[in-house]
């Protein structure tokens, strides 16, 4: 809700890297030409292609500038804090905004139309054309470097999908014929335990195929689903023997809370997945064991999944870079590929995933799904 700027409310902005160096007499003619917008959580103050129509300024909370990459998924450009400003340059050239800007929190900001700004200029011109310009220049720069880095991702993309089409045909041949030999040997025993051996070997052969084909698709900004309605111990009934039976081999006890055991939506194959690689990524970080809880709950109309480990947990800086393609902990040896397909294979489901962690205390992976309509 926008509104126009209060004395006590304007000294928030007062500090603010625009308005460097000008005196509190200026700063009082100033005033007058600044709106107010209070933002919530979440919330989006312009999308990438709306008309710039203001410059915003930041006098408390933070915002994320983010645009969409090659695979549509959002990557975060730039995070704006308090004291800092925005959207400038898209307001002086009368075009649209060529990224999307949403509060991570709750934010209060300072609007500035153009015939405002023009007016502010005319008070202050010097200092305010300097800090300007300053902040663009220096704005500018890291875009450019942020450019060097996604062209170089970007690539690194194309060799990928390149490898994973190239594996996944070779795959294809071996992995019919181990098919072919587990149907044979299901047919010449009766044994339990043989029988459920070979249903496990059955089981991982088409997991490595689909985990190739998995990020095939995500190479090609593709997922498409094939969604049914399971229930949550049929989700852990999937889960046990990909990734819980091992854990005791690990010294990781599993704490499971289901305080929710109805139904979810998912395609349950590519959903489990998800579920065992972030459970592999949770015993990564306990290499000397620890504890990892599971836990299920109805939150609203959301159902709620996290995982939760005791290790070592994630630096600050790496958190809000997690589930961009190749970024990965320093400890870790994967290719930082995982997080970013469970992130689109989530969104895909309609879902949202997220983290939160404290170094040597933990990390939560939290996934929420919709709660399925019942019949």
């Amino acid at each position: 809700m926008k509104a126009a700027c209060h004395p006590s409310t304007f000294e928030k902005f007062s500090t603010n890297r625009l308005f460097d160096g000008i005196e509190n007499s200026i700063l009082k003619e100033i005033r007058p030409h600044l709106g107010v917008l209070r933002v919530r959580k979440d919330e989006v103050i312009y999308r990438e292609g709306d008309l710039g129509h203001f410059l915003y300024l930041v006098g408390e909370g933070l915002v994320r500038i983010s645009q969409l990459n090659r695979v549509g998924q959002p990557e975060t450009l730039d995070y704006v804090k308090t004291g800092n400003f925005f959207g400038g340059r898209a307001m002086l050239e009368k075009k649209p905004y060529s990224a999307m800007a949403i509060a991570v929190e709750p934010s209060l900001l300072g609007t500035v139309k153009e015939k405002a700004f023009e007016k502010m200029l005319t008070i202050a011109p010097a200092r305010l054309h300097m800090n300007f310009l300053r902040a663009v220049s220096e704005r500018l720069r890291s875009i450019n470097s942020r450019f060097m880095s996604d062209v170089l991702r970007a690539e690194r993309l194309r060799v990928v999908e390149a490898m994973a089409s190239s594996i996944l045909q070779d795959l294809k041949n071996p992995a019919s014929i181990a098919r072919c030999c587990s149907d044979l040997i299901a047919a010449e025993t009766g044994g339990a335990d043989l029988h459920a051996l070979n249903t496990l070997l059955g089981k991982a052969v088409s997991g490595m195929v689909a985990t190739t084909q998995e990020l095939l698709d995500y190479t090609r900004g593709s997922i498409s689903l094939k969604k049914q309605r399971v229930s949550i111990p049929r989700v852990l009934d999937e889960l046990i023997p990909q990734a819980f039976r091992l854990l005791p081999g690990r010294n990781i006890e599993l704490v499971k809370q289901i305080r929710y055991d109805g139904n979810i939506d998912v395609d349950l194959a590519r959903f489990v997945r998800v579920l065992g690689h972030l459970v592999q990524n949770a015993c990564d970080a306990m290499p000397n064991g620890g504890v990892l809880r599971f836990t299920t709950d109805l939150v609203q109309t959301e159902v709620v999944l996290r995982i939760t480990d005791s290790g070592r947990g994630i630096r600050p800086e790496l958190l809000s870079k997690l589930f961009e393609p190749f970024e990965t902990n320093a400890e870790s040896m994967g290719t930082g590929l995982s997080l970013a397909i469970a992130k689109a294979v989530i969104e895909a489901h309609g879902g949202k995933i997220s983290i939160a962690s404290l170094p040597d205390k933990g990390t939560t992976v939290d996934l929420r799904l919709p709660q399925p309509v019942e019949d």
